[in-house]
């Protein structure tokens, strides 16, 4: 099955059906979830074994999302979680949540509330189209997700980036409007979370974590059936009425594109004056990305930022970015720092503008939200960050581009000496504020 790359076909209740480049973006109202459900947490604290979860780790809480799918592979929700906070689900043998060792303090003082954004994939949509019959096809689909956010651990009074990946499993109930869910996550927190000295990472070569497990009820609001339509592109999905959605294939495979640029970073240290940063705490970098639209709304990369490694970089007044000064003479000496990322790219004008001619324009701006891991080279350190961000594209060629983006992203205080500003759990927060600018190319086929 082909279309008319020229065409749009629409729902009945969209505005009409267009020909020629212009898209809807009317279609924002459609394909929004809600989630509720309980959970059980299961702490892996740094330095502490792992078989003695159950049940000095082991917690349960509430969980209640809202999300939406931007198309049949790639979807966002935000989830808010409530942990050891309610009576009906105390654990008397809990002494692996701050403040440790203590049971019943961490429940007595609210338990912990992280808030969090996931990216999700279906592996249905992405691997065997959207339109299959059958077990996997229609009535349970697999969807694996990227978690970014912060948790705010009551029983230290201290909040704390968080990163994780999981898996979610949906099994459609009724019409796939109601539809059970089971999700399992491991996530990662800063030992800010934990505030206990005995689960301080020094330099940040180990984690505190802890596994999420999920069980609960997917409501999908009126309208979904109708809700996939676009140009009519040949690989996109295309639904009316109350028929399944109909991928031909293909799509997966367009709109991929390679990013290379360069960048200056200021570091906006805890307790340190940011007015400073452009002597003590500047440096500057190289950044490759690889990613791919999957519409016109929203996109996906992967990230590699190699900062202060270069000797064209060089800056004499750094100061605030810490090596190891026994192996060598300098940050820059070490290696310097890396910072590997996942960015979610939400393009604004796709998200927002009711009608344009969004294939033949040359300029664009977009969102960024950010999540991943930061490293100090010379103090062999990792750290969780997480980053919100915007960037603009202007097209030079319709496979070349140039791109500006400004990130603000935080991370924890392992990543620059193994230790805290304010002692030695990492409960400090530390900025990290990046600026490039690049070349955007762009790989067979671009759709959006």
């Amino acid at each position: 099955m082909t279309w008319d790359r020229r065409q749009m076909f629409a729902p009945d209740d969209a505005d009409e059906t267009i020909s020629g480049r212009l898209v809807n973006a009317d279609y924002l109202k459609y394909n929004w979830f809600v989630q509720g459900g309980l959970d059980m947490s299961l702490q892996n604290p740094y330095g502490y074994d792992f078989s003695n979860v159950f049940p000095n780790g082991r917690s349960f809480g509430v969980n209640a999302s809202v999300g939406r799918w931007f198309t049949p592979e790639i979807g966002l929700r935000a989830r808010v979680n409530w942990e050891n906070g309610i009576g009906l689900f105390e654990n008397n043998d809990l002494i692996w949540l701050a403040p440790f060792n203590q049971p019943g303090e961490n429940m007595r003082r609210g338990g912990y509330l992280s808030l969090v954004g996931d990216i999700m994939f279906d592996l249905n949509s992405m691997l065997i189209g959207t339109g299959s019959t059958g077990l996997l096809g229609n009535r349970w689909h697999v969807q694996p997700f990227l978690r970014a956010g912060g948790v705010m651990n009551y029983g230290t009074d201290k909040g704390a980036p968080l990163i994780g990946v999981g898996i979610s499993n949906r099994i459609n109930l009724n019409n796939r409007r109601l539809s059970l869910y089971v999700d399992a996550a491991y996530n990662g927190v800063s030992s800010g979370f934990t505030m206990d000295p005995s689960t301080a990472t020094g330099v940040g070569t180990g984690g505190n974590m802890y596994f999420d497990l999920d069980v609960g009820i997917t409501y999908r609001f009126r309208g979904q059936l109708k809700s996939w339509y676009s140009r009519g592109v040949a690989g996109m999905a295309v639904c009316w009425d109350d028929r399944p959605s109909v991928r031909p294939g293909g799509s997966f495979f367009k709109d991929w594109f390679l990013q290379f640029s360069l960048d200056q970073t200021l570091y906006n240290l805890c307790e340190t004056d940011f007015s400073e940063s452009f002597s003590k705490g500047r440096t500057g970098g190289v950044n490759f990305a690889v990613g791919k639209w999957f519409s016109e709304q929203i996109g996906m990369r992967g990230r590699v930022n190699w900062e202060n490694g270069l000797g064209i970089f060089k800056n004499d007044h750094l100061e605030w970015i810490p090596y190891d000064a026994t192996l060598h003479d300098s940050n820059m000496d070490g290696g310097g720092c890396m910072l590997i990322t996942a960015d979610l790219l939400l393009d604004l004008k796709g998200l927002f503008l009711r009608w344009q001619k969004y294939y033949d324009e040359w300029f664009t701006f977009y969102a960024i939200g950010r999540m991943g891991l930061s490293s100090n080279r010379s103090l062999k350190s990792a750290s969780p960050l997480v980053g919100l961000g915007a960037g603009t594209r202007y097209r030079i060629t319709d496979r070349v581009s140039l791109f500006a983006e400004s990130t603000y992203q935080g991370t924890t205080s392992e990543y620059f000496s193994g230790i805290s500003w304010s002692g030695p759990t990492g409960g400090a927060f530390n900025g990290i504020w990046d600026f490039c600018l690049g070349v955007q190319l762009n790989i067979g086929e671009r759709l959006f």
